[in-house]
């Protein structure tokens, strides 16, 4: 396949250009289940005519010696992802992928992130490679819908961050234990300049909630407090199994929100952050500080 390459095309896309001759039945073969069956395939003849046919009626093409095939998309790493992604958010895409924002898929940023760790930790490597897929599409899917970016721009940013944080394989250093590679990559991350803003309750929700709490910050709702209160009684009742306690607590509310097709974790998540945000919106400088640092322990 050594004569089938990616060309840049009028220096505004990367375009794979398959020059014939060339069956269209082995080019199906080769990238069948990378592309959609209507996905439209470009075919340039020696004449320089131009038709257009869809993915799956390649195997009835052959294309001649002077002739070009142009696939729809590019068919390695995430180019038939990226494929995909456009189509879903294109004018004849999915009105659900199209109504997101990137902070409405933070929640399956997180999810999936969990569920290939869990697949990980089970050691489900089928199950942990489906789950790298979702995450991918989370990375995909955020970088499609930024503005004056793009997934390769998220994926070449990667590259020279890796670059510049291990000299000692690129610039000719040499650090020889895994200590020394800790120590001279945060001095590398030190040098760097920081992000501006600070969103320190992205946390489990749970976790979040118990950081804002060492904050001193509440909800401030009859339903916090009754419910606070309630825990309280069954605390006393049985002070030695408190912990007991608390995760049929915490499990009642999960089945509580599942049977109103609700998710708690989610719930939660989302009243943090509008409490944080909004405390530092009160408190721009030093309160918000505090309350960085008190979720950072």
């Amino acid at each position: 396949m050594a004569h089938w390459v990616l060309k840049d095309w009028n220096d505004e896309e990367n375009r794979f250009i398959i020059p014939g001759p060339v069956s269209g039945s082995d080019v199906h073969k080769h990238f069948q289940g990378h592309f959609p069956d209507d996905a439209v395939v470009e075919i340039t003849e020696a004449s320089g005519e131009l038709n257009q046919v869809s993915f799956h009626q390649l195997p009835g093409i052959e294309l001649a010696r002077g002739d070009t095939l142009a696939l729809p998309g590019v068919p390695v790493a995430a180019g038939p992802l990226l494929y995909v992604m456009d189509r879903l958010l294109g004018p004849d895409g999915c009105p659900w992928d199209k109504k997101q924002t990137p902070e409405t898929l933070i929640r399956y940023l997180l999810d999936e992130s969990y569920e290939a760790a869990e697949a990980l930790v089970a050691n489900d490597t089928d199950a942990f490679i489906e789950e790298l897929g979702d995450v991918l599409l989370q990375v995909v899917f955020q970088g499609a819908m930024l503005s004056g970016t793009s997934f390769a721009d998220v994926a070449a940013r990667q590259a020279q961050k890796l670059i510049r944080r291990h000299p000692h394989v690129f610039s000719g250093e040499s650090w020889d234990t895994s200590d020394e590679v800790r120590k001279q990559w945060d001095n590398i991350k030190a040098e760097e300049p920081g992000h501006q803003r600070s969103a320190a309750w992205v946390f489990p929700a749970l976790v979040a909630a118990k950081r804002l709490s060492k904050a001193r910050i509440f909800p401030q709702s009859a339903i916090y407090q009754e419910f606070l209160a309630l825990l309280e009684v069954y605390f006393d009742k049985d002070s030695e199994k408190i912990e007991e306690i608390l995760a049929d607590a915490a499990w009642a509310v999960a089945a509580g929100g599942s049977i109103h097709h609700q998710d708690a974790e989610w719930a939660l998540w989302r009243k943090l952050a509008e409490v944080a945000q909004e405390t530092g919106a009160k408190s721009r400088n030093g309160g918000k500080k505090r309350i960085s640092r008190s979720l950072g322990e």
